[in-house]
C-alpha cells in the first residue's frame, strides 16, 4: 500500500449524494471504499469486511452513541469520523475513548475531510492498514 493511503473505508449516510461524493473522494485515498445507507447494513458488512476508517452520519447510524457503542465489538476496531448537522446538539465528550477521532459538520466540504484524513495518517498510530 502506498504511503499515506489507508486500506479500507466505509461511509454510512442515508443521503445517496453524500455517499457517492465521499466514496468518490475516498477512492483516491484508500484501496477500497464502500458505502451503506443504514446502521444495520453497516454492522453486517463490518463483521465481514473490516475497515480502517468509518465515516458515519450520526442520524443514519441511529444516533452517535448507539452506533458507536455497537462498533466496540468489531475487531479490528475502526477509527470513526462523525458527520453531524451544524444545528445538532453537542456530541458527548467521551466518544474519543470509543474510537471517534473527529467530527465534521454538514454541509461539509471535502477539503475538511482531506485535512482530517491526512492528520490521522501523520500520527504514529495512523490508520491501522487492515490487510486485504
Amino acid at each position: 500500500m502506498p504511503p499515506g493511503q489507508c486500506a479500507r473505508c466505509l461511509v454510512l449516510d442515508k443521503d445517496p449524494w453524500v455517499r457517492w461524493s465521499l466514496v468518490r473522494f475516498l477512492d483516491r485515498h484508500c484501496q477500497e471504499a464502500r458505502s451503506v445507507a443504514s446502521g444495520e447494513l453497516a454492522l453486517a458488512l463490518l463483521r465481514e469486511w473490516p475497515v480502517d476508517l468509518l465515516i458515519v452520519d450520526v442520524r443514519s447510524g441511529g444516533g452517535e452513541r448507539g452506533f458507536v457503542d455497537n462498533c466496540q465489538s468489531l475487531r479490528p476496531r475502526p477509527q470513526i469520523i462523525l458527520l453531524a448537522a451544524a444545528e445538532s446538539r453537542p456530541l458527548p465528550a467521551d466518544l474519543g475513548r470509543l474510537g471517534v477521532v473527529g467530527m465534521i459538520e454538514k454541509p461539509f466540504v471535502i477539503p475538511r475531510l482531506a485535512q482530517m484524513r491526512a492528520s490521522l495518517l501523520s500520527k504514529p498510530w495512523g490508520l491501522s492498514g487492515v490487510a486485504s
